[in-house]
This record gives C-alpha cells, structure tokens and sequence, in this order.
C-alpha cells in the first residue's frame, strides 16, 4: 500500500497530454488542479484503460478542447476536498469515474498522477483492496449501473432480494463491463445466462453466472433459449456488452424466442444489427456519465452507498483480473496501444509511484 506521506517527486503531477486528435500521449508535468466546493482531488496510485481511451485519442468525439487528458478509472488517496464535500476526507482510500468525457475538462482525466472527481461519483475502498483492484471498476461499473437502473429500468434493490422472474442476458460478459453487470445482475435476484469465450466460463460463474454459453458456437441463441426453459426462467432483458458485429441481433433473437414481445435490450453502442431493430424488444444504449448529470441521485446512491457496502462485503468484487503495463504515467500510451489491439477478459492498470 502506498504511504500519504508525499515526496517532492509525488507532489509533481505527471499527465499523460493528448494535445491533438490523433497524437500520441505526451508526459508532461500539470499543476495539481484544485477542487470545485462538491469535489475531491485524488493522488492516483493505479490507472486503467478503458477501450473508449483509444478511441476518443484517434476519432475526436467527446472531445472538444486540446490539449487535454483521457481516462475514467483511477483510485489512490484524497488530498484535498472542496467545502461542500461531507463523505469524504483527506486520507480516504478511494476510486472514483474521472468525468472529463462529460465536462471536457483535463482536471478531469484519469492519466495523471492528481485527478479531480466528483463526491457523488466516488467510492472507498475497503482496506484489503489494492488500488490497482480499485481502479479497475468505476467507468464499468457506471456503465453498468446506468444499463439496470435507467435503461431496463430495474427498481433499486431493499434490504431483501427475492429471485427474479425474469432471466438476465449478457452479451460479452468477460469484459469490464460485463463482468461489473454479471455481478449487479446476480445481487439484483437474477439468474445470469452469459456469453463469453470458453476460456472465461468458470471465472464468469464465480462471479455468479447461472450459465455461460461459448459466443462462437453457431447454435449459441437456440443454446441459451433452451437453458432458460429448462430452467423456468424466461430471458425479457438483456444487456449486450459489445454491440458490434451481430451481437446486438442475437441478443435482441434471445428475448424474442425465450422471452417474447415486451422485452428490454440495452447496448454500450448503438445498434449493430443487420436492418431495422426488431419489433417488440424495447432496444436503447446506455451511457456512463449520465449517472452523474441527469440521474446523479441514482449515481450518488450507488457510488456513495450501495459500491462501498458491498466491496466491504465482498458481494462486488474486483473484476476482471489485472494486467500490469510497466512504466507509469510514461506507459499510458503502450496500455491503449494494447487495449486497441484486443485484451480478452483482462483489463490494463499501470501503477503510479
């Protein structure tokens, strides 16, 4: 675990600039940014990678203003807090969904050493929880929290959790965000019936998959369709955690054949299915950071209370396993290099000394 007691070295704030669409990330030292009255300034001891890091660097959206700093998932020490900020304090081991896709400003990166985050859209961490655990689950978890509570409008969860009648489908669910859902799903009442390669299945029904079904098989939706009736679950949502190729099709195929009209599918991207969106599968996408804008009373509940208990309980776990890319602030380019070229059922942290 790292000290609080900060050394010169520490109290520098090492980001990795994009300064132009299409660029390669540039270390460079940046003030340490000050917080607003309703937020927090972290030290980041571990970053992840997100794939829409990449993407954002090579496409230009969500971007407005250069130069600036990528990232979402970061997790490390408070060292200030704003006036109005009640929940946290300086010393509060944390990880938090860095906001700068949605503000577009660099204080709001990830990939530096001193980010900025919002009170509501931050967690503590338990003690036996490494930062480079921490780090891995904010942007996914958001994603995911967005897709059950907003999109598919699943009621936020009482003290008790009876079984679900309805089953739950993920699409993809060894990614991040999958695995985050995956756990949501299960905790919510849930039986979970998930695709994801062979090599994934026994981690994904650790996690608390009912079952897990290989997506490259060619029988996968009639497959799934079947479990879910001998199971006596019927499958009316979903959530596909890839949305490309034909996954969302399939998916929608699932809630048809199982569950019938009336369904609710929710994608991370828009629909990638071949013509018009089938009739009777209410189909929308989710998006993160509306947790923290217009539904910032359901992010604060989650961020604030419902991840931190259950970290604490260990009913949400650090997921999916870490790879460690070697270099620090100086190695955020080489992790979205390798998280454009495909990570399957990993996810890229570099550690911040």
């Amino acid at each position: 675990m790292a000290s609080t007691t900060q050394t010169e070295t520490q109290l520098q704030n090492l980001a990795a600039v994009l300064e132009s669409q299409g660029a390669k990330l540039k270390t460079v030292v940046r003030n340490i940014p000050k917080p607003s009255p309703d937020e927090i300034v972290v030290r980041n001891y571990a970053i992840a990678a997100n794939p829409v890091d990449w993407k954002i660097q090579d496409y230009g959206f969500a971007i407005k203003t250069y130069p600036t700093v990528l990232g979402s998932d970061g997790c490390g020490i408070v060292t200030d807090v704003g006036p109005s900020v009640t929940k946290f304090k300086k010393g509060d081991r944390v990880t938090g969904f860095g906001g700068v896709i949605g503000t577009d400003n660099p204080d709001h990166g990830s990939w530096q050493t001193y980010t900025v985050l919002r009170d509501i859209a931050t967690t503590k961490i338990p003690d036996f929880m490494s930062f480079e655990q921490g780090s891995v689950f904010p942007m996914a978890m958001a994603t995911s929290a967005m897709a059950l509570f907003t999109n598919l409008r699943i009621p936020l969860p009482k003290s008790s959790i009876a079984p679900q009648n309805s089953g739950f489908l993920i699409w993809g669910a060894s990614s991040s965000v999958g695995t985050a859902a995956v756990q949501l799903a299960r905790n919510l009442g849930f039986k979970v019936f998930a695709t994801a390669s062979q090599t994934h299945h026994q981690y994904l029904k650790s996690l608390g998959a009912f079952e897990v079904f290989d997506y490259h098989d060619s029988d996968v939706v009639s497959k799934i369709v079947a479990s879910a009736k001998m199971a006596g679950t019927p499958i009316s949502l979903g959530f596909d955690c890839v949305s490309e190729g034909t996954t969302s099709q399939q998916s929608a195929e699932i809630l048809l054949d199982s569950g019938g009209k009336g369904g609710k599918l929710c994608l991370v991207l828009p629909w990638s299915g071949q013509g018009e969106k089938p009739d009777g599968v209410e189909i929308s996408q989710t998006e993160a950071y509306r947790a923290f804008v217009n539904q910032a009373e359901m992010g604060k509940w989650f961020f604030n209370e419902y991840l931190e208990k259950a970290l604490q309980e260990k009913s949400i776990l650090s997921a999916p396993e870490i790879q460690i890319v070697e270099g620090g602030i100086d190695g955020a380019q080489k992790a979205l290099d390798l998280s454009k070229k495909g990570v399957s059922g990993k996810k890229l942290v570099v550690k911040v000394e």
